[in-house]
C-alpha cells in the first residue's frame, strides 16, 4: 500500500457508529489510519447513527447523544440507559439475526454491552467497537487519534496538512465525500497528494448491501468467509499494481 518516497500513505475518519464496510476498506488500503475524534461533532450524521435493512429497506440504528458539547466529537456523550442500550439490540437481533451468518453477531453484541456501559463517550464507544471488528476481520492497520496529534489550533485542509507532516508523509487515502472539502490544490501546494478510494473490495463482497453496516455483511456472509475474501482480494489488488 506504501507508495515509494512518500512515506506511509495516511487516512483517516471520524469515528463512526458501527459503521459501513468501506469505513474498514479504508483502514485497510493505508498504512496509519487517524479516528478524526478531534473535528466539530456532526449533528445528524453517522458518527451516531447507520443505515440498516429493516424490513428490505433501509433504516437508522441510531445512538441517542446527549445535548451540549459539540465541539469536539471526543468530548460527545451517549445517552447511557438500560432502555436505550435493550432497544438497540433488540433492533440488531430482530433484523439481521435471522440472516444466515446472524448468530455470529453475538461476539459482536457482548463487545458492545462491555463497552456500552464502560464508556462514556461516542468516541470511545465508536473506536472500541471499529477496533474489535477490524482486528476480527484482520485489519491490523496502526490507528492513533487525532486528539493524540494536537493539532485542533488548525482547521480542514490545513490541519489534514500538519497531520501528514506529523506523521512523515506526503500523501492522503481520502474517501467518496472528500470532495466538498478538501482542497486538492491547497493540499498540492503543501506536497501532499490525494489518492482516492474505490471501495472494489466492498463492492465485489457486498454488492447492494455495501451501503449497510458492517454488521449486515458480517451476519450475510459470516466473520470466516469476509475475512478470507479481503484477504484474497487485497492480494489480487495488490498483484495488479506491481
Amino acid at each position: 500500500m506504501r507508495e515509494s518516497g512518500r512515506g506511509p500513505l495516511v487516512a483517516g475518519h471520524q469515528p463512526n457508529f458501527l459503521p459501513w464496510f468501506g469505513y474498514f476498506e479504508k483502514m485497510l488500503k493505508c498504512d496509519i489510519f487517524v479516528f478524526s475524534d478531534d473535528v466539530q461533532y456532526p449533528k445528524q450524521s453517522v458518527v451516531n447513527r447507520v443505515e440498516i435493512p429493516v424490513g428490505g429497506a433501509p433504516a437508522h440504528l441510531t445512538l441517542p447523544v446527549r445535548k451540549g458539547a459539540d465541539r469536539r466529537i471526543a468530548d460527545k456523550h451517549y445517552v447511557k440507559d438500560a432502555v436505550i442500550f435493550d432497544r438497540l439490540v433488540k433492533t440488531i437481533r430482530i433484523n439481521l439475526g435471522g440472516l444466515p451468518h446472524g448468530r455470529e453477531l453475538d461476539q459482536i453484541i457482548d463487545q458492545f454491552a462491555w463497552a456500552f456501559w464502560k464508556y462514556e463517550t461516542v468516541a470511545d464507544l465508536n473506536i472500541q467497537m471499529i477496533s474489535f471488528i477490524a482486528s476480527a476481520l484482520d485489519i491490523n492497520t496502526p490507528t492513533l487519534r487525532g486528539t493524540e496529534l494536537g493539532l485542533e489550533e488548525y482547521h480542514r485542509n490545513q490541519r489534514l496538512i500538519e497531520r501528514c507532516r506529523k506523521l512523515g508523509s506526503t500523501a492522503y487515502l481520502c474517501g467518496r465525500g472528500a470532495d466538498g472539502y478538501q482542497d486538492e490544490e491547497m493540499l498540492a501546494s503543501a506536497g501532499i497528494s490525494l489518492a482516492r478510494i474505490d471501495y472494489s473490495i466492498g463492492r465485489a463482497i457486498l454488492g447492494d448491501s455495501l451501503r449497510y453496516s458492517i454488521l449486515c455483511g458480517i451476519a450475510e456472509h459470516g466473520m470466516d468467509s469476509l475475512r478470507s475474501q479481503i484477504c484474497l482480494l487485497s492480494e489480487a489488488g495488490a498483484l495488479q499494481k506491481q
